[in-house]
């Protein structure tokens, strides 16, 4: 499964891929990859990383929603 909205999402919150990579401590090129969808799966914790810099749940990075990505968050927690 590919993180489709990892692109989407940084640009959202007005992150360039370094800095987005700083924040999670994954690194600009493996964003890139995600970002482009070379990737064919995603070690759990990088997906974790991203999403917690991104301040979404892990399923946000995958799949886009039009809700409010903040009621999830709140019950993964």
């Amino acid at each position: 499964m590919r993180m489709s909205e990892v692109k989407r999402l940084r640009m959202e919150r007005g992150l360039s891929r370094d800095e987005l990579a700083a924040k999670s401590g994954v690194s600009s090129l493996t964003i890139r990859a995600h970002e482009l969808g070379t990737v064919k799966g995603t070690e759990t914790k990088t997906a974790e990383a991203i999403a917690n810099a991104l301040d979404v749940p892990v399923q946000a990075l995958f799949f886009h929603a039009d809700i409010n990505m903040s009621i999830y968050k709140e019950e993964s927690a």
